[in-house]
Parts: structure tokens; C-alpha cells; sequence
């Protein structure tokens, strides 16, 4: 079960467990971000160049993502503006811009976020803290279940502006059970993929390499999964282990070898809900059309 619920939080080109998610994210982090300062532009490793799997075919990507967002941000200030109140939710120009080290599907694959963070996420540039907002506008955002509030007088939709924007954009079209299905290709391909003959002798490959290193792991999710790692703060040992990590797994090939089974895996499972999943892509474009006619 941990290892299934592992695989969930570092979906990577896939969708979100039981959801829909995007392209190259990670949707859930296992741990917090660590208490470190300074920033700094970090490059992508060679490793991550295999995280791309098939079934992110089926999810949106970070320009429909943005395309999305504007449009419910538009439609959400529209509604706001009815209550005599404004909208400040920050919208960025473009797509999100991937941030390296922060696809895990395989444990940490790069070498500069391996030395800086060990097995904690790197902490992102962009990330913004949320501004207190005065009741009124929280009231007016989220609303209430059964659309019993009242702002200035008139009362709030279910879900409030945000519920509303989201339900103009996404509600009537989108397709639970192809994201479901999708998510479960997404998590049961990772844990199948972990038991392929090829997966298991570099998995083999790259635990004796790291006792040559004098660390003891059987495998990356052992290593990663750590409940030593788990803590706030990041010690001497954890970067050692993890630059141990990917220097083996460069070693070995083993993420090349890896996500290669794991494509075919995904691909098998994939040709057995063909109708599903063809449902689930015509219900993004849908949404996509829904919202470019929003943003224009």
C-alpha cells in the first residue's frame, strides 16, 4: 500500500490519482519543503528526460493548464465585480515553467537538487503566499454548499464564484470515470513496472553500486521513503545518499531501463480502455473550447 501511495504522489506525464492533472507535474509532495535559503536556477538532469510516459497523453499540459486558469480567473473577477468586490488573484503571463528536481516517479534524478536538498523538494522561486482576505471576499469566492449566503445583499452561488467559474469551464465536461481509469493506469503501471525482469536485475544493479558506496538500499522508493528523510532538516548523510543515488542510477541505466518498461506496461493497459480514454481527451477538448471562448 505505501509503495502504491508512493507511486500516486510522484505521478510524473500523468494524471493525478483519481483526478485530472498535467503533463510533467508532480501533483502531491511527500514532505514539506525544507527550510533552506537562498534560490538559484537549477538545470535538468539527462535522468529526467525519461519521465515522460504515455499515458500524460491523457492529461491536460501546462499551456492548457494556463489557458484554463485564466478563464476561471476571468469569469471569477466577473463574478466578484456583481458583489461590488474585487478579484486579486495573481495570473501568470505564461505556462508554468518546469522546475527540476520536482519529478520524483523514479526518487531524485538530479545531481544539483541531490547535493543542495538531498531527498526534499527544492523550493520553488515562484511560490506565493496566500494575502489575508477580508471576510467578505472569502464569502463571495467560496460561498456556501447549500448557496445560503448573502454578500451585499445578494446571495452567493453554491461553491461560491470560484465554484461557479469551475462549473462554466470544467463541470459539464469533464469525465470522472476516464480520469479515474487514467489515474489508475497511472499508479498500477508503476507498481507492475517494479516487478519487471529488467526493472528488478538494475534495481539489483544499482543496490550493489550503493553499498560500493556504503549505503545500504534495496531500492530507490527504499531510499527516498526513508522515514530518516522525512524531517525538516537535511543532514550531511542525506545529500550523501542521495548523490549516491543518482550517481548510480546513471551508472546503471536504470531509469532509462525503468521508465522504458514501464511505457510498455502503460501502453498494454491503455489499449484495454480505449473507449475511456478516448472520452476522457474529447472531454479536455471540450473544456479547452469552453475556455478559450472565455479568454478569447
Amino acid at each position: 500500500m505505501r509503495v502504491a501511495a508512493l507511486a500516486c504522489a510522484l505521478l510524473v506525464g500523468a494524471v493525478g490519482c483519481g483526478g485530472e492533472g498535467s503533463r510533467g507535474e508532480s501533483r502531491v509532495s511527500p514532505r514539506p519543503a525544507p527550510a533552506v535559503t537562498g534560490g538559484g536556477v537549477v538545470e535538468a538532469s539527462p535522468l529526467e528526460d525519461y519521465l515522460e510516459l504515455p499515458i500524460g497523453a491523457y492529461s491536460f499540459s501546462r499551456e492548457e493548464l494556463h489557458v484554463i486558469s485564466s478563464a476561471e480567473n476571468k469569469l471569477t473577477g466577473s463574478c466578484m465585480r456583481k458583489y461590488g468586490l474585487g478579484y486579486r488573484a495573481t495570473v501568470a503571463d505564461g505556462p508554468a515553467v518546469y522546475q527540476p528536481g520536482t519529478n520524483r516517479r523514479y526518487g531524485v534524478l538530479n545531481p544539483t537538487v541531490a547535493s543542495r536538498y538531498g531527498y526534499h523538494f527544492p523550493e520553488s522561486a515562484s511560490a506565493l503566499k496566500p494575502d489575508s482576505l477580508p471576510e467578505k471576499e472569502i464569502l463571495a469566492l467560496n460561498g456556501s454548499p447549500d448557496g445560503t449566503v448573502e454578500v451585499n445583499g445578494k446571495q452567493v452561488p453554491a461553491g461560491g464564484c470560484i465554484g461557479q467559474s469551475k462549473a462554466r469551464v470544467r463541470g459539464k465536461y469533464t469525465y470522472a470515470r476516464g480520469a479515474e481509469v487514467a489515474g489508475s493506469i497511472a499508479t498500477d503501471s508503476f507498481t507492475e513496472s517494479m516487478k519487471s525482469p529488467e526493472v528488478v536485475k538494475a534495481t539489483g544493479a544499482w543496490a550493489r553500486c550503493m553499498k560500493e558506496e556504503g549505503f545500504s538500499y534495496g531500492s530507490p522508493m527504499q531510499a527516498i521513503g526513508s522515514d530518516e528523510y522525512s524531517r525538516q532538516e537535511i543532514t550531511k548523510r542525506e545529500i550523501s545518499v542521495a548523490e549516491a543515488d543518482v550517481e548510480c542510477k546513471l551508472r546503471t541505466d536504470l531509469v532509462k531501463i525503468w521508465s522504458a518498461q514501464e511505457s510498455e506496461i502503460q501502453k498494454s493497459m491503455m489499449k484495454k480502455s480505449r473507449k475511456d480514454l478516448g472520452l476522457l481527451a474529447a472531454s479536455h477538448r471540450k473544456v479547452l473550447r469552453e475556455a478559450r471562448s472565455v479568454t478569447g
